[in-house]
């Protein structure tokens, strides 16, 4: 018996923009690795290959992608797309084990802006809000040395903001994607030291000063990692 498997891993990595070497020019993403095997049924344990074996195979090299400006790797300075690092990865990992099928990498959201409400949470307190999502570069140079945040890498954002009237909250909503996406986001005021909370406390005050009154902003820098925010 045949069967396929595939082992997910994520990675957050920044980018230059086409044809800049600015550091005003540079954006970031989350990226998804899919490390596919395909191959027999051991009959003796029920499995093609150990999920722990294809992490340890892949893990050397989703390491040198992860938390680093993609751009800076010679083979990827002009081209970062997901199908060159298809390619890329597919050659470091060479030699390739039997159970080895295929590399694809994708984005976790599509680009540009798509604005989806989100019903009442009970659970965690969130009243009904709008989710978007944005791309960006950032660092964190507070932190010390060694730190992986410290360098220059990137994430896919998703942002949640339930206001005290959410209609008529997609044109505010969209001036935020607008400011944020595709940015090296230290280099907006007050957001020199980029964490997940002063970008939450960076749109509360955006859409203030917007006359739009928020209840909660949350941002989710990776599919692990959120913060809520409630304006205390």
């Amino acid at each position: 018996m045949k069967a396929q498997i595939i082992k997910t891993v994520y990675f957050e990595a920044a980018r230059r923009l086409s044809g800049s070497h600015s550091n005003a020019n540079y954006t970031g993403n989350s990226y998804r690795i899919d490390l596919i095997a395909e191959g027999e049924v051991d009959d003796s344990v029920g499995w093609v290959v150990d999920y722990g074996e294809m992490k340890r195979f892949l893990d050397p090299v989703r390491k040198k992608l992860d938390h680093c400006c993609l751009s800076d790797i010679p083979e990827l300075a002009e081209d970062a797309t997901p199908a060159a690092l298809e390619n890329w990865i597919k050659e470091q990992l060479r030699p390739w084990p039997d159970w080895f099928a295929d590399v694809r990498v994708s984005l976790p959201a599509p680009p540009g802006f798509i604005l989806e409400h989100i019903s009442q949470n009970d659970a965690l307190g969130l009243p009904e809000r709008v989710m978007f999502t944005f791309s960006a570069a950032q660092s964190l140079p507070q932190l010390p040395e060694g730190h992986p945040c410290r360098k220059l890498h990137g994430h896919t954002y998703q942002v949640e903001i339930a206001p005290a009237r959410i209609d008529g909250i997609e044109n505010t909503a969209k001036e935020v994607f607008n400011s944020l996406d595709a940015t090296y986001l230290n280099l907006l005021p007050g957001l020199e030291q980029a964490t997940a909370e002063r970008i939450a406390v960076w749109i509360w005050r955006f859409l203030e000063k917007k006359g739009v009154t928020p209840e909660v902003v949350a941002v989710q820098e990776t599919p692990h990692n959120r913060c809520h925010y409630f304006g205390k």
